[in-house]
């Protein structure tokens, strides 16, 4: 990992490739979760799931084209091998079946378009260190600028009007669903407050004010770019500890759907914290982290 234009408290465990390597790694990890979860049922109850296409007015035999996106895709992130590659074609699996499947579910399509936004910036920037592509050289920057970039990708990668604007929509993407729930803690407070009971009463309800806190204003930062850092940090921890506070009912598929699908977007956020903004955004204009340059 190359150092940003200017230090910040995380510069020094950025600018370490022993020490962000892991980082990008884990990210990488926790943001398959999901779909591996979806590989499992589509090959065990392949029948029940192309029965669930079917009702969607699909050929149920998409199940198997589902099957191997998702299989290549995570196979390829979790090693890292055609990291940018597989970044993107779950990023566009993941817009494609939420918006196919969960367009009347809020609460999931807003997930999958979160998850979708940090591949994004998995897909700009590249695995990191701890990978096959890192190893093999591949998809090294090159040149004088972090933006530059070599391989099949060079054109978009090198293009910030391009990565602007889709770094800036996978930031909106993470940052919608942190808004809504922290709006939805505002307005429906009470009702909020008795979910919270309802899936971990050991949970001090009180808790809700700094969440709702947590979640506008993180949610507000990420979407502007300005301390992005800080608030890409501050809400993949809020949404990994929520999830195994209030998800745990696992004999229930919806909340067990719900967990890994908080724990994906905990690694799409990890993304965010790691690169940085991206060119269009507050952080960059006053020059804080641009778009981190890695070795992959």
């Amino acid at each position: 990992m190359e150092e940003n234009s200017q230090r910040d408290l995380f510069t020094p465990i950025l600018a370490n490739d022993a020490l962000a390597g892991p980082i990008l790694l884990v990210a990488r990890l926790l943001t398959t979760t999901i779909f591996v979860y979806y590989i499992i049922l589509e090959t065990f109850q392949n029948a029940r799931m192309q029965a669930y296409v079917e009702k969607h007015n699909l050929p149920g035999e998409l199940v198997y084209l589902a099957l191997a996106v998702q299989v290549v895709g995570c196979l390829l992130m979790v090693v890292g091998y055609k990291t940018r590659f597989a970044a993107l074609l779950l990023a566009g699996f993941s817009i494609v079946a939420t918006l196919i499947f969960n367009f009347h579910s809020r609460i999931n399509l807003l997930k999958d378009f979160g998850i979708a936004g940090g591949l994004f910036f998995l897909f700009a920037n590249g695995p990191g260190p701890i990978s096959i592509d890192a190893l093999l050289g591949q998809s090294q920057p090159v040149g004088t600028g972090p933006n530059s970039y070599r391989g099949f990708f060079a054109s978009v990668l090198n293009n910030n009007s391009i990565m602007g604007p889709l770094l800036f929509l996978g930031r909106l993407f993470a940052a919608v669903i942190f808004l809504v729930f922290g709006n939805n803690k505002v307005i429906h407070n009470a009702q909020m407050q008795a979910y919270m009971v309802n899936h971990n009463s050991h949970v001090p309800t009180l808790l809700i004010f700094p969440a709702l806190a947590l979640q506008l204003l993180g949610g507000a930062m990420l979407i502007v770019g300005y301390k992005t850092r800080y608030a890409a940090l501050a809400l993949s921890g809020f949404t990994i500890i929520a999830a195994s506070l209030f998800h745990i009912q696992w004999g229930i598929q919806a909340e067990f759907i719900q967990f890994l699908t908080d724990y994906s977007l905990t690694g799409a956020i990890l993304f965010m914290f790691v690169y940085g903004p991206g060119p269009f955004s507050v952080d960059a204009w006053l020059g804080r982290p641009k778009l981190a340059s890695v070795r992959a």
